[in-house]
């Protein structure tokens, strides 16, 4: 078989051409030939018919006009050859007629014109002959029995069937080459829209991904390229974030070899001083202490890095239970309450006396807290205050923590959750933080359902709002996109007690 469409189109409609045409020649050619005998037969039974009369009336008539009838020599010669040659002109057939006896009385032969046979008259042996039986009456109640037999008539019928058949090659031929045009037709008519989308599918496959199918007036070929243009929207939206996450993902490499960058030259320098300094214990102790904040600032690094890796896969889970939302507020409250006397910072938290009921992770929750809590007492100066709130509204309940520290810039609030931006507004907190803590608290708070907004003005302080509902919907559909969306600002999770 062609490999091509439009020839195997092409080759379908002419073979189911041919096919009718056979089958039509076949049914024809089965079906007329015994049609024109058996009407030819009929003719011949007729024609006896008619002949038997004829014989009656003639002898009849011979009677009357005083012919003795009664003698079967002058009823041969005078009667019965009349009537045999009207029947062999009749009827186109060899007319024999024969006595009681068996005995031929007459022969005649079929009688035919020169123009019957010119157009195509011609005697057809497959017709039967036929006979009959003829009782005459005589006069003076005498009776006479005669056999009338008509065979080897002259028929049409194989000039006819030669005239079929040649209308039927030249009606074949006509259909053929119809059959022929509109296949053709009909092939570009389909493979034409199909070629355009197949130029078009090439054309992506190069890489230009904004080209589409366009209608073409076949519905099947039309309902095609909307699937094919519908694969074609979601490829170029899944090639455009698999280009974000690349340029992300080299961001974060650079970012993180950046961020290591610092604690391993800070311990490639304290272990050479101790290597040279062998005098001062103090010394030595010193740069002991200092390796040992480096390693501990590797090892919070490491574990933050491998908590976002975690929720970047989508292995990160939540093991989400019923609880008291009050529980984890005052537990990180309490745990930091004595680094906030140490920097002489106001800590204050406010919670419903009953208890507030919610579907959460504990230890994602503490998380959560440590990293905001943190992050504001860090940023305030001695003297200042810090708060936490919990209140409840309608389905969700509300977390705010607020702050008297430096404030944000309003240009930087929308970056505020972005893997390792710190700002500019921060002083010497700036330098002690990774960065990470904001980006793994909105991840925290979308994995619970939630919404998160902070507000700021330099100088007086910043407000961060936590809106999370008490029957957190699962995103499962959603995931990819919310781990997109944290690797483009809301980046994810660390070990409580991490701050930024």
């Amino acid at each position: 078989m062609p490999k091509r469409l439009n020839v195997r189109l092409v080759l379908a409609l002419t073979a189911v051409t041919i096919v009718a045409l056979v089958t039509s020649g076949v049914a024809i050619s089965q079906i007329l030939p015994g049609y024109f005998i058996d009407q030819a037969r009929a003719n011949l039974r007729t024609g006896v018919g008619a002949t038997a009369v004829d014989l009656q009336g003639r002898i009849n008539e011979a009677s009357e006009e005083g012919l003795n009838v009664l003698v079967p020599e002058i009823r041969e010669t005078a009667v019965i050859p009349a009537v045999a040659r009207l029947a062999a002109r009749l009827y186109s057939a060899d007319v024999t007629i024969r006595d009681e006896f068996g005995r031929q009385v007459v022969v005649q032969p079929a009688v035919v014109t020169e123009q019957a046979i010119d157009q195509g008259f011609r005697r057809d042996p497959e017709v039967e002959r036929v006979s009959a039986r003829v009782d005459i009456q005589l006069p003076q109640g005498i009776r006479a029995t005669y056999f009338i037999e008509l065979a080897d008539p002259y028929t049409y019928r194989a000039a006819t069937m030669a005239q079929i058949q040649s209308a039927l090659i030249g009606a074949g031929a006509l259909a053929l080459a119809v059959a022929l045009i509109i296949g053709v037709v009909a092939a570009r008519s389909l493979t034409v829209p199909i070629g355009r989308l197949r130029r078009v599918s090439s054309r992506i496959a190069q890489g230009h991904l904004d080209e589409r199918a366009s209608p073409s007036g076949v519905l099947e070929v039309d309902e095609l390229g909307q699937q094919f243009n519908v694969m074609a929207d979601r490829l170029a939206g899944t090639l455009r974030m698999l280009e974000a996450d690349r340029d992300r993902l080299r961001e974060f490499v650079a970012d993180v070899s950046h961020e290591l960058r610092t604690p391993i030259a800070a311990l490639r320098m304290y272990t050479e001083l101790q290597k040279e300094d062998d005098s001062d214990p103090a010394t030595r102790r010193e740069f002991y202490e200092r390796s040992l904040e480096q390693i501990e600032r590797l090892e919070w690094l490491s574990t933050n890095l491998l908590d976002l890796s975690r929720i970047d896969a989508g292995i990160f889970p939540l093991d989400m239970q019923e609880g008291d939302l009050r529980d984890p507020i005052q537990a990180v409250v309490q745990a930091i309450s004595e680094a906030a006397v140490a920097r002489g910072v106001s800590l204050d938290s406010r919670v419903p006396a009953h208890p507030v009921t919610l579907r959460f992770d504990r230890e994602r929750m503490i998380q959560l807290l440590n990293n905001v809590l943190g992050n504001a007492l860090k940023f305030t100066p001695r003297g200042g205050s810090v708060s936490v709130d919990l209140a409840e509204e309608g389905d969700s309940v509300v977390i705010t923590v607020r702050d008297t520290g430096a404030g944000i810039p309003e240009e930087e609030l929308p970056r505020i959750f972005d893997r390792f931006y710190r700002g500019t507004n921060t002083g010497e907190a700036r330098a002690q933080g990774s960065g990470l803590g904001l980006a793994i608290v909105r991840s925290i708070v979308d994995m619970h359902g939630g919404e998160i907004g902070v507000s700021s003005v330099v100088g007086e302080g910043t407000e961060f709002r936590i809106r999370l509902p008490r029957q957190p919907v699962p995103h499962a559909g959603d995931e990819a996109e919310k781990v997109n969306e944290t690797s483009r600002g809301a980046r994810p999770v660390r070990n409580p007690g991490s701050v930024a």
